[in-house]
Order: structure tokens, then C-alpha cells, then sequence
């Protein structure tokens, strides 16, 4: 429990997918192509600024061939097409964060799929993180995204946790 191959991920996301189709969300699998690793989940939404600036954001799911877990890469733009910068970024999704812990959690680095800067939740814990679980979990996708997503603003129905 905790760190996972290619086809585990790659199962259960696609089992994820199917639960969201069945809650009427709007979560997708993108496939670049047929090589492992090049599919990964995707999910847009707007968020409200604490200045009140809509933000666009494009939130990644992706299999970590180095760590062998999931890992979460987003982009976040303003209305006019601009990227956040690594500043603005800190201060829309954690702002009570000190910046010296930032640095370990949020980092800017090429997504390993469409090799375009993204920030990323580092995954340096995350097998260590779901290892925490008493019972495993059924989906490690599931778990993963329910764990962290909130961290940058990315939440998921309750009714996700009532999936068999």
C-alpha cells in the first residue's frame, strides 16, 4: 500500500473516471499517446482570487515513474491567458503557509507528459502518506486526490467516498 506500478494507476483512475461520470462531473483522461506513461487525469474549474480574480485552473492527476505514485500538477491563469507566477500561486492556494515550508510542498517543474511548466504537489511523502491508512484503500487515485486536492482548491463530492 502506498506506491503503485503504471497499470495499477492507470486502472484505478480509470475507475475514478467512471465514478465521476456517474456523480455528473466533468473530470477527463487525457492520452498523449500509447507509451506508459502518457495518460493522466484532468479537471478544470474557476476559482475566486482573495482580490476577488477569477482564476482559471487546469488540475493534472499523473503516474511518478520515480516515486511510483500519483502526483498533482495544475496551472493556474487569470483571465487575461497569464500564468501565475510561483508568488501569485502561494498566495492564492496557501496563503497561511510560511514560505520555508512552501519550498518542500509547491515547487515548479516540467510535467512529464506534455513537458510544460506546471507547479506540482511534491510527491516525496505521498507513499508514505497513503501507507497511513488503516484498511487500503480500494482506489489510491481516489484517496490521493481526496488527500491533497484540497491543499490547491480541488475538492470532490462526498458522495466519491460513497463509491464502492
Amino acid at each position: 500500500m502506498g506506491d503503485m506500478s503504471w497499470n495499477e494507476f492507470l486502472s484505478q483512475a480509470k475507475q475514478f473516471l467512471d465514478i465521476s461520470h456517474q456523480l455528473g462531473d466533468s473530470w477527463m483522461l487525457q492520452e498523449k499517446d500509447m507509451n506508459e506513461p502518457n495518460t493522466f487525469l484532468k479537471f478544470s474549474q474557476k476559482i475566486k482570487s482573495k482580490s476577488g480574480e477569477l482564476i482559471n485552473v487546469d488540475y493534472h492527476v499523473v503516474y511518478s515513474v520515480s516515486y511510483q505514485v500519483p502526483m498533482l500538477f495544475f496551472q493556474a491563469h487569470r483571465s487575461d491567458g497569464s500564468l501565475l507566477d510561483l508568488d501569485a500561486t502561494w498566495q492564492c492556494f496557501m496563503p497561511d503557509s510560511k514560505a520555508s515550508e512552501l519550498y518542500q510542498i509547491l515547487t515548479q517543474m516540467d510535467h512529464p507528459v506534455l513537458f510544460k511548466p506546471f507547479m506540482a504537489l511534491h510527491p516525496c511523502r505521498t507513499a508514505e502518506v497513503l501507507k497511513q491508512f488503516g484498511q487500503p484503500s480500494n482506489n489510491q487515485v481516489l484517496t490521493f486526490i481526496s488527500l491533497y486536492g484540497p491543499q490547491v482548491k480541488l475538492y470532490l463530492q462526498n458522495a466519491y467516498g460513497l463509491s464502492p
